[in-house]
């Protein structure tokens, strides 16, 4: 069973699981493994070739997996990498079985890892991005977006689309949507909760939001549902610098110093560095 640890420090808060963690080491084997950076090598693409050995323990493959998903309560970055191996619960191969491991020898150097909450200005932030035709079976579009209140992380996806996108644009305004829905939702709660001014309005951050009409009925349903709260003042459109767009770790894997910069952006960080500061 999965515990949720809660540290109170100067007025803040450290959320973790690292006691889960090492019990999840400890029943795959595992926790005397040699720890890694990052969850998954930026040059792998998931999944790859539909074919290979099969894993024949497909009980602990999906015990495994389903561990995993728990850890995301306090470990966001670990989404993406876990959800693409969650697709192969019906067949696992060899090669899924490899990947799964080397989250493990991650999640190994990262045990004191969690999500730091401070108080800051009252602001509703989000953060979009989306990975075009990135799933090399179906060619499907993975979406993600990060919501934070105060700074804080409060709401995270990574998702892939149900439906084909049949360009980089199409993909990006189906997150552009599923975003906005969840920050009126967020704002609307807010509000009734009253601790959310009526003139804060969210902002909903993109790098890449084209202005290019589609012949398409649903994302033309999508356009103009984002273009009325945008109109109506529910929310605010900005641009972001790419390098910049935190979900861009919830849609594929990174390079080693990109995903550490977008992991401590999310607001993970290690339990020793509240001891030091």
């Amino acid at each position: 069973m999965w515990v949720l640890e809660i540290d109170l420090w100067k007025g803040h808060a450290f959320l973790s699981q690292s006691r889960y963690a090492l019990s999840m080491l400890k029943k795959f084997q595992m926790e005397n493994c040699k720890g890694i950076d990052t969850p998954m090598e930026h040059t792998i693409k998931v999944p790859m070739k539909d074919d290979g050995k099969s894993f024949e323990d497909i009980t602990l493959y999906r015990s495994l997996i389903g561990s995993l998903i728990w850890l995301i309560v306090t470990r966001p970055n670990l989404s993406f990498c876990v959800h693409k191996l969650s697709q192969h619960m019906q067949d696992p191969k060899l090669y899924h079985w490899k990947l799964a491991k080397r989250i493990l020898r991650y999640i190994f150097s990262t045990l004191d890892y969690g999500l730091f909450y401070k108080g800051e200005d009252l602001t509703l932030i989000a953060f979009l991005d989306s990975d075009f035709a990135g799933d090399r079976l179906d060619r499907k579009s993975t979406s993600a977006y990060t919501i934070f209140l105060e700074g804080n992380l409060v709401s995270w996806l990574s998702k892939k689309h149900a439906t084909i996108s049949l360009s980089s644009y199409e993909a990006e305004y189906k997150s552009l949507t599923t975003t906005t829905k969840e920050v009126l939702w967020i704002n609307r709660l807010l509000l009734e909760l009253k601790c959310y001014a009526d003139e804060d309005l969210p902002i909903i951050k993109n790098d890449n939001i084209s202005t290019q009409a589609l012949a398409n009925k649903h994302i033309e349903v999508a356009h103009h549902f984002v273009r009325e709260k945008v109109i109506g003042r529910e929310i605010s459109l900005e641009h972001v610098d790419s390098t910049n767009c935190v979900p861009d770790l919830l849609t594929k894997p990174l390079l080693k110093n990109v995903f550490i910069k977008m992991r401590s952006n999310l607001g993970l960080i290690s339990k020793s560095m509240l001891i030091e500061t």
